[in-house]
């Protein structure tokens, strides 16, 4: 959300936003994208202590916990990479090592403890009504919206832009930020702009990761604004 964010403030605002740097987002929510989002919803939507949305007044513990989180487990799966899961996972058990041989229906996997983990952790900090909005705002997402399609609201983008990809990330394909990189750079502004793409397997959850690589790059960046030096803008990808 935080680079839609960043996208439409620039389409809005155009004489007013100095500068941009949008990372691993779109200029607008895919199919695929609305997909997961919808089935994450829905675990919301299904939990019998949501109440149409009025659980306020439940008991302490009460309210919507369950269908919370298993929104958050659905969305922590393409957060990251396969290979990821694959390293840091497998197919190892939880429990007893001593069980590992034996095979029940009740027995779990170590990234089913993962997931649990990350489901709980949200359910103690984030409101469910809050999610449904804010996860609904992100598939509603459409630059082109009212303003003639993708490539003439990204054409409004005049100032110098910095666009990041995440190589592993299958959330947020980088496919998408090529996109906003070529209708930036052939717009009718010829805005500048510079294209990374990040390697890290750790897929979506990248850009919170790689801090050692996205610095230096949004560092040199808003240098290269702020001197006015267009030789200074990085382009390329990193390795």
């Amino acid at each position: 959300m935080g680079g839609m964010q960043v996208l439409e403030w620039a389409t809005m605002f155009p004489d007013r936003v100095g500068a941009i740097v949008a990372i691993a987002t779109a200029a607008a929510a895919s199919a695929q994208q609305i997909a997961w989002s919808m089935v994450g919803r829905r675990s919301i939507l299904l939990d019998p202590a949501f109440r149409g949305g009025d659980y306020y007044d439940a008991e302490p513990g009460g309210g919507p916990h369950a269908g919370l989180q298993l929104a958050r487990q659905i969305a922590q799966i393409h957060y990251r990479s396969e290979a990821v899961f694959a390293e840091r996972f497998g197919r190892r058990l939880l429990g007893n090592p001593a069980d590992a041989g034996r095979f029940t229906l009740d027995q779990r996997f170590d990234v089913e403890g993962y997931l649990d983990y990350h489901g709980d952790k949200l359910v103690r900090r984030f409101d469910a009504n809050s999610y449904l909005r804010l996860n609904k705002a992100m598939d509603l997402h459409d630059l082109g919206r009212g303003r003639g399609g993708i490539a003439t609201a990204v054409g409004r983008i005049a100032v110098p832009a910095m666009i990041m990809s995440i190589g592993s990330d299958i959330l947020y394909p980088p496919g998408q930020q090529e996109q906003l990189r070529d209708l930036l750079s052939s717009g009718p502004a010829r805005a500048r702009c510079g294209f990374y793409e990040i390697d890290s397997p750790d897929g979506h959850d990248g850009f919170l990761i790689e801090v050692q690589q996205i610095s230096p790059i949004v560092e040199a960046f808003l240098d290269s604004v702020a001197d006015d030096r267009p030789s200074l803008l990085p382009t390329g990808a990193l390795r």
